[in-house]
């Protein structure tokens, strides 16, 4: 399967494409993996020079969860174990990737991992996610409006197989 893009949403620390102290990350999959490329800035510091550790953990929890899209599912994370390999540097291309590792039907299992330019492994997440409650599922639907729909849409035209 071609690569495709999967929607974002404005506010979003991660995928944000309107807020001005995210990532701006877009993100892909084949169907089986996502994946984004994103560059870190220096406002995106702990150390001079490195990416901090809690923002490596939002690009691989969002990256990770992501994945739940592939099989029709809304969910958040209920427990995330992280494991830093290498100081992440700023302003270079890293590449999130993310893939399922364990379908439970009320339990995902997911795993991914943080690479630098050269191709080196900088991090790795490995992530159990639950569904959204329908009330927080409405709730999200009501505060995000065209970027729900716009997910929605994607979900229900992407040719997926279901789960």
């Amino acid at each position: 399967m071609n690569p495709r893009s999967q929607p974002g949403s404005r506010l979003c620390f991660v995928c944000g494409f309107e807020n001005p102290h995210g990532l701006g990350a877009v993100f892909y999959d084949d169907g089986t993996e996502v994946w984004t490329e994103v560059t870190p800035a220096e406002h995106h510091q702990s150390w001079p020079g490195i990416l901090h550790g809690g923002v490596v953990t939002a690009i691989l929890d969002e990256t990770i969860g992501r994945v739940a899209f592939l099989h029709d599912r809304w969910v958040q994370t209920a427990k995330l174990e992280m494991r830093f390999l290498e100081p992440a540097p700023l302003g270079q291309a890293l590449t999130a990737r993310g893939r399922l590792t364990q379908d439970r039907r009320r339990l995902m299992l997911m795993e991914g991992e943080l690479v630098g330019p050269d191709g080196k492994r900088l991090a790795e997440a490995k992530g159990t996610f639950v569904p959204v409650p329908d009330t927080v599922r409405t709730a999200l639907a009501d505060q995000l409006g065209d970027d729900f729909e716009a997910w929605e849409q994607w979900m229900q035209t992407r040719g997926s197989s279901g789960s």
